[in-house]
């Protein structure tokens, strides 16, 4: 394997047999066959090398690196993108799915509109057994305008879940990023610095099937010292103060992508804002809180749900069986 193809799908996994091979499965049907799978295993201890071994003997498309050790998810995902050859590249979680036209569609779109680096799909939100929750239109008012303050401010001031880090990616719009920190929040700032580089793009249909499960991080890491763990295993017993780095990530990435003096100045005026919108203000004062008592971040999270409801896109509580929709928010998010 010489010659660059055309998607390279980074699958980074820590012991996940439970999901793997069906996600496996949704890219090897895909009707774009010029591609690559790289599995990073971050020295998974129950059958994830096992299955992967099985796949890499039935399509030389698939290669498999195994850690080691654990260094948390921040360091293998990253490390999967840095092993990456294509065109364009594509972070596939082990316990999502993709829809067979998915990569299809997402090249055509960004093939067109070479001023975009992103290209996402609606959501269609899996149970356990594959089963429909319910769909979600991901995407976020804003990002596709020419003015990459529009784009910035965007990302940074309108709630959402940050599924658009799941789209396809061109793969140099990535390239001399930080990528994704070792932080609660990096998949946000790197968006933005993303929105920086150029336009996101949307699907119409849902072709990403995104799989609602109690193992999920966003169900199962509340305490920051978990959080931090997940992230990287490097840092476990290092105070964290998670909304604090993302909010001087976003000054540092104005700084480094804006040449413009006016463009510079309304994504700083974006920056002012951010801290009258989404709760942002509560957050920096919880993170403080939080190195005192670490239960203080869910609990707050906990309070928040109860009394707003979640934000767009996001599970609250267990689905309830036979009620597919019930627990899941699903609408457009709207600027």
């Amino acid at each position: 394997m010489h010659s660059q193809p055309e998607v390279s799908i980074g699958l980074p996994i820590y012991n996940g047999e439970n999901y793997l091979a069906a996600a496996l499965e949704s890219v090897l049907t895909q009707t774009v066959a010029d591609l690559e799978v790289i599995i990073c295993d971050n020295a998974s201890s129950d059958r994830t090398e096992a299955i992967c071994r099985q796949y890499i003997s039935r399509d030389p498309r698939i290669r498999y690196v195994r850690s080691g050790r654990n260094l948390g998810a921040a360091p293998n995902y990253n490390r999967a993108f840095a092993l990456a050859r294509g065109r364009f590249f594509k972070w596939l979680a082990h316990d999502d799915m993709l829809a067979p036209s998915f990569l299809e569609e997402a090249v055509a779109a960004l093939d067109a509109d070479r001023g975009a680096v992103l290209c996402q799909s609606p959501i269609r939100f899996i149970d356990e057994r594959g089963r429909s929750l319910g769909t979600f239109d991901g995407r976020v008012d804003g990002t596709g305008s020419q003015r990459p303050s529009i784009r910035f401010g965007a990302v940074v001031l309108l709630s959402h879940p940050c599924t658009a880090i799941f789209g396809l990616l061109r793969r140099h719009a990535l390239i001399g990023s930080p990528l994704l920190g070792s932080y609660h929040g990096c998949d946000r700032a790197l968006l933005a610095r993303l929105a920086l580089r150029g336009r996101f793009l949307d699907l119409r249909e849902p072709l990403l099937m995104i799989r609602e499960h109690p193992g999920r991080y966003t169900r199962s890491k509340t305490r920051p010292q978990d959080r931090r763990r997940w992230h990287d295993t490097g840092q476990p017993g290092q105070l964290s103060f998670p909304t604090w780095r993302m909010y001087g990530e976003y000054l540092r990435m104005v700084r480094e992508e804006v040449a413009a003096p006016a463009e510079r100045l309304r994504c700083y005026r974006h920056l002012s804002a951010w801290w009258g919108r989404n709760w942002n203000s509560a957050r920096m004062a919880v993170d403080l809180l939080g190195a005192v008592s670490p239960g203080v971040v869910g609990r707050a999270e906990q309070i928040k749900w109860k009394l707003f409801g979640a934000a767009p896109g996001h599970f609250v509580g267990k689905p309830v069986e036979g009620l597919p929709n019930s627990e899941v928010i699903a609408h457009r998010i709207e600027g």
